[in-house]
């Protein structure tokens, strides 16, 4: 039986992305050991760690580019090796400054892996095929979440944070080589002719043409990118362990235990929606909002939490703030829908650029927040500290919320509305 050569390529695409949603998320199992290590404030950490999404974000619009103009190869290598090279440093940092520039580097390496990704995808397969493969790239980079809550904090426990990122970086540095060799030596000869016509309309195409930035609908679904992964993100990838030690005062392996169910619920969730989308609703817009209720009432049960609700009540908390939070993957597919594949890389670069600068927004708002209220005088500091990030999620994504019903909708065969 022939083996199709894109999905060789496709799934070495998926392995790498599951490092880099390893990295995007690893420091919340070991916040606490940060904390020690460097002796830094929570706003430190926050800071740190959102320089990773700071770099992430800044440098998506150069990866659209790159995805559009020299192709999907040269652009997960490239920057692939710079995020070899933040995790080595990582690893070796001794203060949080060094930490900072490490994580820094690190997330503008491993941001060149989605976008070109998605690229490929827009190229190499059907359009109707778009949205379910993009659930199955992000279904098995969700592999990636899943180590970084208790495999890595058991781990951890036997050869420490440091070791860990240094054998993640080696993996890393060892997939981005073989992606080389097989995107290179082992394209598929029956998209020859699609590369050939992609080289054309690049030299035809004196300008990287911004146009998609006049449309409103297009800022509706960049903003909207914004808040949901930025709360998401900056609970599930800083906060989310050292909310259940502080308040609840489980272990790191109990807290990475229940971590590990909303990455469960982003792997199912990440298929589920896809397929809903695609085959059930034959919409987008119904399944965002959907999502993004699904994430407002997450929050509002977690404000109404005053003491301890037991394993399942949490566990299934985090699992449904998984499931609904990985709705954010069809956004990817509406931009894609609404713009030609010629400015996809570029706008969808835009977009993603736009998740990861909400991320680092909040993890330095909720850091500040978090420092100011644990050195106020009420009884339960902690509490009231935790409460008062979880109020700024509940109005980011009543807010979102809003966006949703205000969104075109861009299903295929379907006209979106001129905006």
């Amino acid at each position: 039986m022939k083996i199709d050569k894109r999905l060789i390529v496709f799934s070495v695409l998926c392995i790498i992305f599951t490092l880099a949603l390893f990295f995007r998320s690893s420091t919340a199992i070991i916040a606490d050991n940060l904390l020690k290590d460097f002796a830094v404030p929570a706003a430190s950490l926050g800071l740190m760690a959102s320089s990773f999404f700071y770099a992430y974000a800044a440098v998506q619009i150069p990866v659209g580019m790159l995805s559009d103009r020299i192709g999907v190869t040269q652009t997960v290598f490239i920057f692939g090796l710079l995020g070899v090279a933040g995790a080595v440093f990582f690893s070796f940092s001794t203060n949080i400054q060094t930490a900072t520039w490490a994580r820094l580097l690190t997330g503008a390496g491993t941001a060149g892996v989605w976008i070109p990704s998605l690229k490929y995808l827009s190229i190499r397969f059907k359009p109707n095929e778009f949205a379910i493969l993009t659930s199955v790239i992000n279904a098995v980079g969700g592999l990636g979440l899943l180590f970084a809550t208790l495999p890595m904090a058991l781990l951890v426990g036997l050869i420490g944070w440091r070791l860990t990122y240094s054998l993640a970086a080696a993996a890393l540095f060892v997939l981005i080589l073989s992606a080389r060799f097989l995107m290179k030596e082992r394209q598929c000869p029956s998209c020859h002719k699609t590369n050939n016509n992609t080289e054309t309309q690049r030299k035809q195409s004196p300008a990287i043409d911004f146009s998609f930035l006049k449309h409103r609908a297009f800022w509706r679904f960049a903003l909207w990118a914004f808040l949901i992964y930025g709360v998401f993100f900056s609970f599930f990838s800083l906060w989310g362990a050292t909310y259940l030690q502080e308040i609840f005062h489980l272990s790191k392996e109990g807290a990475g235990t229940i971590l590990m169910f909303t990455s469960l619920g982003m792997i199912i969730g990440g298929l589920f929606w896809g397929v809903v989308s695609e085959r059930f609703f034959r919409a987008r817009r119904p399944v965002l909002i959907l999502g993004t209720l699904g994430v407002l009432l997450v929050w509002i049960i977690f404000l109404l939490i005053s003491a301890f609700p037991g394993f399942f009540c949490l566990n299934l908390l985090y699992f449904i703030l998984g499931f609904s939070g990985i709705v954010f993957l069809i956004n990817m597919g509406c931009i894609k829908e609404l713009f030609p594949v010629e400015i996809a890389g570029t706008a969808m670069g835009t977009v993603n650029g736009a998740m990861f600068a909400g991320v680092a927004f909040f993890q330095c708002v909720t850091g500040f927040l978090l420092d100011t209220c644990k050195n106020s005088y009420s009884l339960n500091p902690e509490y009231t500290a935790y409460r008062s990030i979880f109020f700024l999620y509940l109005g980011s994504m009543a807010l979102a919320f809003l966006l949703t019903i205000m969104m075109p909708e861009t299903f295929p065969n379907r006209h979106p509305a001129e905006d």
